[in-house]
């Protein structure tokens, strides 16, 4: 799934790290295809979680701060997905690599850029100035 000007949100900052996490998921699903998924699984998982903590953080904090109407609705499907790459990390960590969990996980992610970013995120750029 790629980046475009639709998923804009009117805050440069945002639309950079949001096109890093498109790429990032991109290049695993690429990584996945070649059979490559378990040796980069681990990072991957890394990445979301670094990500979901820093990036949502600052999200929801521009949002608070342009007052934007979707602000508490951000936060709630933040925590939602957090959640979710917290408890996938627990699981690799007890059971290992799973190419079909793997994959149902990328396939999670570019449901949530199609529908997050452009159904919740898009509308900070109704206020920004």
């Amino acid at each position: 799934m790629k980046w475009t000007k639709a998923y804009a949100t009117g805050n440069d900052e945002v639309d950079e790290q949001h096109k890093t996490l498109f790429l990032m998921s991109d290049q695993y699903r690429e990584a996945l295809e070649a059979g490559q998924g378990e040796s980069t699984y681990d990072v991957f998982l890394e990445f979301l979680s670094t990500y979901s903590k820093s990036h949502f953080s600052f999200e929801e904090e521009c949002m608070l701060a342009h007052v934007c109407p979707v602000a508490a609705l951000n936060k709630t499907e933040h925590c939602a997905f957090t959640k979710a790459v917290d408890k996938e990390v627990e699981r690799f960590r007890r059971d290992g690599f799973d190419r079909s969990v793997a994959s149902n996980l990328v396939n999670a992610i570019d449901r949530w850029l199609e529908s997050h970013i452009g159904r919740v995120d898009v509308q900070l750029k109704s206020v920004m100035p």
